[in-house]
């Protein structure tokens, strides 16, 4: 670990001259800006890329992802046991694992009472220490140990980064947190069936597939909503005012949207028997949605000053996520969202409404949206350019890619990412993790990222495993500088790093070894490159986008 006094004065004299000046000229200054933002990092392989087959075409190529072959993250993500057990499945096999425990439970507690003589074999039976490990398989943080893992391979892996990069946002966006109840056996499903196959389709079919899958219904409690005075399962229960409230406020019309208390319980009341079915129970043996007529409220509602007549169903709900997807309030909460993430805290106002133009235009077509947004000119303002410090997700992801690190499932990375406060899937609150830079920046936050960037080219992160000399370009030369100039090139094609090279070079200067000790002048080099790497990727220069 490096010391922060020390780190301070070696950041402290890098973000004084960590701006953007790019050496390539204008056309792989956009390339590169381009990459920063809609992939997981630029390597110089794929800035040449852009600029063979232009902006353009790379860009119409990413938004057909099903188009392009994926065969190395494919087979990287089949190594993820999450991932291959459905969410049903998991749940009756955690409910079987549970009565079981009980039962082995009160089997070795009559045995205690019977003979205490005869209680550990009881206690520590075949069929007790079986249930034991299986239901180890299925602990929280085991689950989400292997969640995260999946989740940060197949960013690093993947051939289709676009959609991956807006998968994320999506998901964040209409955000379902890991750590409430079932949900650790949900959200795997409802990002790869809610999200993933609608990024670049109808917002409104995200939009019915988030409020329909079984982990938001139970994240924001709608499953138990019912009108009042209802019945349902046997117990008198209430309306529940959680999922409409940021339904109205994150998902569609934003804080500002124009909508009252009034409009949140009714809307609540539009969707009452909007629910799932359980493994095992009555009404089916699967997790899927239902529609529980006897829980819904069938009296006239207004919203938005739309009128609901009464004695309907299931159509109310629907009919509110219709009006609520066209409505030109959605077409700006959701355009101001991607400029702050994609291209600068400060969203310009004239950006916002291009955006929201486009998506009231096509009636929400994602990939209209998404193409507007990265063909703009606005995009490529020098006042975007590299003004976006990068979220500890892409942080690490970035770092993974451009050193070309081989990755599977990983406590180091998990436990970096959740030091650095931006596990996957581990967003508690309903807006998910902040977009802004000045939500992740701050002297304990850059000294934690320093501290990951030189354990990742020392290889002290469990599962991760990287060529830190390799990281040179295969280069032969000798000269410091030389090498140095290599490794910066490497790790952010493009970018203005004479100021962060000077920087790097003073850290690892060593004295001279003398001529008969040429195995120790040997080690030093080699430390003198790992740490040189450990220091450009814990640099602010990297850390930019």
């Amino acid at each position: 670990m490096i010391r922060a006094p020390r780190l301070c004065v070696f950041l402290t004299a890098l973000l004084a001259n960590s701006a953007a000046a790019q050496t390539a000229g204008p056309e792989a200054a956009r390339a590169t800006h381009l990459l920063q933002r809609a992939t997981w990092g630029a390597r110089p392989a794929d800035v040449d890329a852009v600029l063979a087959m232009g902006r353009t075409a790379w860009l119409d190529r990413q938004l057909e992802p099903r188009k392009i072959d994926d065969p190395a993250a494919e087979a990287r993500l089949k190594s993820f046991p999450s991932l291959q057990r459905g969410m049903a499945e998991m749940v009756a096999e955690f409910q079987r694992l549970q009565r079981e425990r009980r039962l082995a439970a009160q089997v070795a507690s009559d045995t205690v009472v019977h003979d205490r003589r005869d209680a550990r074999p009881a206690r520590d039976s075949a069929a007790v220490r079986a249930a034991r490990r299986a239901n180890a398989a299925l602990a929280p943080q085991l689950l989400l140990l292997d969640l995260a893992s999946a989740r940060i391979t197949r960013a690093v892996e993947t051939e289709r980064q676009l959609e991956d990069v807006m998968t994320d946002f999506w998901y964040n966006h209409f955000n379902v947190y890991f750590g409430k109840g079932i949900d650790r056996f949900l959200v795997a499903d409802y990002e790869a069936n809610a999200i993933r196959p609608h990024v670049f389709g109808r917002f409104r079919d995200m939009l019915g597939a988030t409020a329909k899958h079984p982990a938001m219904l139970f994240y924001l409690d709608n499953a138990t909503s019912v009108a009042e005075g209802a019945i349902a399962a046997g117990r008198q229960r209430g309306l529940n005012e959680n999922y409409a409230r940021e339904l109205l406020e994150l998902h569609t019309l934003g804080v500002d949207g124009g909508y009252t208390q009034q409009d949140i319980v009714n809307v609540a009341r539009a969707l009452t028997g909007w629910s799932f079915t359980r493994p095992g129970g009555r009404a089916g043996d699967g997790l899927a949605f239902t529609f529980r007529r006897a829980m819904h409220d069938a009296e006239e509602k207004v919203v938005l000053g739309h009128r609901l007549k009464a004695g309907r169903g299931m159509e109310d709900g629907e009919e509110v996520l219709d009006l609520l997807a066209r409505h030109p309030a959605t077409a700006r909460h959701i355009a101001r969202k991607l400029v702050e993430r994609f291209v600068t805290d400060q969203p310009d106002p004239a950006f916002v409404d291009e955006l929201a133009d486009v998506f009231i235009r096509t009636d929400g077509d994602l990939r209209a949206v998404t193409r507007a947004l990265f063909t703009s000119e606005r995009f490529y303002a020098d006042a975007a350019m590299r003004a976006k410090v990068k979220t500890p997700f892409e942080l690490v992801v970035s770092a993974l890619r451009v050193t070309g690190a081989e990755t599977g499932r990983s406590r180091g990375l998990v436990q970096t990412l959740r030091m650095l406060g931006q596990l996957p899937y581990n967003a508690a609150e309903p807006a998910g993790y902040p977009s802004a830079s000045d939500d992740w920046v701050n002297s304990g936050a850059m000294v934690n990222r320093m501290n990951f960037a030189l354990a990742l080219a020392a290889g002290r992160l469990d599962g991760v495993r990287i060529d830190a000399r390799g990281i040179f370009g295969g280069s032969a030369a000798s000269d410091p500088k030389t090498r140095i100039r290599l490794l910066l090139a490497q790790l952010m094609p493009g970018v203005e790093t004479g100021t962060l090279e000077a920087t790097i070079l003073r850290e690892i200067s060593q004295p001279s070894s003398s001529a008969d000790q040429p195995t120790r002048d040997r080690d030093a080099r080699r430390q003198a490159a790992v740490r040189a790497l450990g220091l450009a990727l814990g640099s602010p220069a990297f850390q930019k986008k």
